[in-house]
């Protein structure tokens, strides 16, 4: 069965984002791919055809104060290479009902919709909305939605050894002005491991090249035996600038189930 539930141990995602993931290949021939090929791979392996999750969004201050947020969603490739991501937070009592749906488009202009119980409507977010914090926390809109490939030029910067094995270092910075503008960051650098291009941590910088932010995924589950598909189950955003950190952790991620159109679309929001 493709399932990942609460009787495992869990940690890392596939969002971040997400915003992240893998599949299978070899060392040997990732190391004939320039590094936009490894992005592509990495980034099209975190691509399921239905998805549904549920996780624990746990945001902690600098001071060491923390809040956590129940929340369950769905995913899925619509076409054209479309994305779409449907989440719904149940608690605490102040978070009930809030959603959110990100639809990243292969081509053309991603679609964001929020939906907050007290304005008691659905609400458009526009593209520069992409760098805003996604439901406070540290991750942005745009970690969640995930960064198109070939919206950033990218080059190999070589490799190192890290906990969860040899990994791939790959630097990206935006193609144009309106990249940057829109996530907020100025150079993103991934480490992908060597083994199946799971990310393991990507460092992401501001305009002016200051550290931003850090993400460390970890306890990656294999979902897919044929393809080798793996979901993170932790994932961990840190703030360099505040001192805040964001864990979203998956207690069930499945992708042995349909996922209707109709589940993905604003209307599907919660109210």
């Amino acid at each position: 069965m493709n399932t990942v539930s609460d009787e495992f141990l869990l940690t890392r995602r596939g969002f971040c984002g997400a915003a992240v993931a893998t599949c299978f290949v070899s060392p040997a021939w990732a190391a004939d791919l320039t590094a936009a090929q490894l992005m592509t791979e990495s980034y099209q392996a975190t691509r399921f055809s239905n998805a549904r999750f549920a996780a624990n969004l746990t945001l902690k201050s600098r001071s060491g104060r923390t809040q956590s947020r129940a929340l369950s969603g769905v995913g899925k490739l619509l076409g054209q290479g479309a994305q779409a991501r449907l989440i719904a937070f149940s608690s605490p009592s102040d978070m009930n009902g809030v959603g959110t749906l990100t639809v990243e488009r292969g081509a053309g202009t991603d679609d964001l919709w929020v939906y907050l119980p007290a304005m008691r409507r659905v609400r458009r977010l526009v593209a520069s909305n992409r760098a805003d914090p996604w439901v406070g926390s540290d991750f942005s809109f745009g970690d969640i939605l995930g960064h198109k490939v070939q919206d950033w030029q990218h080059k190999l910067a070589g490799s190192e050894r890290l906990a969860d094995g040899d990994a791939w270092v790959v630097e990206s910075t935006p193609k144009n002005a309106a990249i940057a503008r829109d996530t907020g960051y100025g150079r993103r650098r991934s480490w992908l491991r060597k083994s199946d291009l799971s990310l393991l941590r990507s460092e992401i910088f501001t305009a002016a090249g200051g550290l931003l932010k850090t993400a460390i995924c970890s306890d990656f589950r294999v979902l897919d035996s044929r393809s080798g598909k793996v979901q993170p189950m932790v994932m961990v955003m840190r703030h360099a600038q505040n001192g805040s950190t964001s864990t979203l952790r998956f207690s069930q991620f499945r992708i042995d189930q349909a996922v209707g159109a109709n589940e993905v679309t604003p209307e599907a929001l919660p109210r």
